[in-house]
């Protein structure tokens, strides 16, 4: 487990889903704003029709990634990406997606994914935080907002830690739970999606976290949302055998 010493605001992405025009967007919007640190969560790849240049362009630039479930999958070549399907059209587009991702993934980008770690604990002003990719207790548990609270509260109990930050369910929030006699709460943050949201905005998103606002008991994290070249992206799918579905651009249906 990789320990980060951060101090200042920092950024923080996950399930980017081989959508290479939207992570270059983010990354270029991470820059504009001059963060001192970026992490990503992991899921780098699945879904969209470019794993190999997302996994290259994160690996590059040296940004600490965690190991998502699709990554797993196709990093060790399982056959499965973890993932739970509510409708048969979602259970269509995954079949295809792990298929063809496996398929066309190269051996230097399951390497890669091999060596990505399940949790970093980031030493900070407010105390020890800690990053995954679904939850504490499993890479694959989706945490949704609407989790009562008693559970949140009992996770937090078991991980006791100033913040907790995830993705996987490609829909953002945060939220404080308090737990325990003592006072004490931690802020559970998950950064939402930079390649396929799922909250009804096309735009992707990640998180910007201020460890001093935290420590001072101030809302702390911040979403972004940052618009992307979804025209390259539908051209993308359009060379490969994918059938994912990416929320569009209000304006697209003039296309």
């Amino acid at each position: 487990m990789r320990s980060i010493a951060l101090s200042q605001p920092f950024a923080v992405f996950s399930d980017v889903h081989g959508n290479l025009p939207a992570l270059e967007a983010i990354l270029t919007d991470i820059e504009r704003r001059g963060l001192a640190q970026t992490l990503c969560l992991g899921d780098l790849v699945g879904y969209g029709p470019h794993p190999d240049e997302v996994a290259a362009l994160v690996r590059d630039r040296g940004i600490p990634t965690l190991m998502g479930n699709y990554d797993q999958g196709i990093g060790f070549s399982t056959g499965d990406c973890g993932c739970v399907y509510k409708t048969d059209e979602q259970r269509a587009e995954g079949a295809a997606s792990l298929a063809w991702t496996d398929k066309v993934t190269t051996e230097e980008t399951r390497a890669y994914l091999r060596t990505l770690e399940d949790r970093f604990v980031l030493e900070t002003p407010a105390g020890e935080l800690l990053a995954v990719h679904g939850s504490p207790r499993r890479i694959n548990e989706y945490l949704f907002e609407d989790r009562p609270e008693r559970a949140m509260a009992r996770m937090a109990e078991e991980n006791p830690y100033r913040a907790i930050l995830f993705g996987h369910t490609h829909v953002p929030y945060a939220r404080e739970v308090a737990h325990g006699d003592a006072g004490a709460s931690t802020l559970f943050v998950n950064v939402g999606s930079a390649g396929r949201p799922k909250d009804g905005d096309w735009r992707v998103c990640y998180a910007v976290v201020d460890p001093g606002r935290l420590a001072a008991g101030e809302p702390a994290a911040q979403f972004v949302r940052v618009p992307y070249d979804y025209e390259r992206l539908q051209e993308g799918l359009a060379h490969s055998d994918l059938i994912t579905m990416f929320e569009p651009p209000p304006d697209w249906s003039d296309h």
